[in-house]
């Protein structure tokens, strides 16, 4: 008799614990929209924007359309036009920076009497 109710409790137990990691895993969950239209709608407007060469409307719209559905890719595709005009006009700082070389480093020059021991 102790060890049904034991096993029943254990089972109730374990039934609860799933249900709360259910419940928890829910809860952290990102909510992702993809709006198609609002998607399409804001490229349109950033390709107009574009048109009328106004770029840095034409970036927040181009943003909103991704923010809209990220997985669109016509709308990255229109980001990175946007922002490649931008940076071909210089309105993007650090855009087209580039790194110097270094100079080679200095090797230490052996001093004329000492000698190395070689194998």
């Amino acid at each position: 008799m102790k060890i049904k109710k034991l096993i029943i409790a254990v089972l109730g137990l374990g039934l609860l614990l799933g249900l709360l990691g259910i419940n928890l895993s829910a809860q952290n969950r990102q909510n992702y929209s993809m709006d198609k239209t609002l998607c399409a709608h804001y490229v349109k407007l950033s390709r107009a924007q574009v048109d009328a060469d106004n770029l840095p409307l034409a970036k927040v719209y181009a943003q909103k359309a991704v923010q809209a559905n990220p997985w669109e890719k016509a709308a990255w595709a229109n980001y990175n036009d946007v922002i490649q005009k931008l940076a071909d006009n210089g309105d993007i700082q650090d855009f087209d920076t580039f790194i110097e070389e270094s100079t080679a480093a200095q090797k230490p020059k052996a001093d004329a009497g000492a000698q190395f021991e070689g194998c």
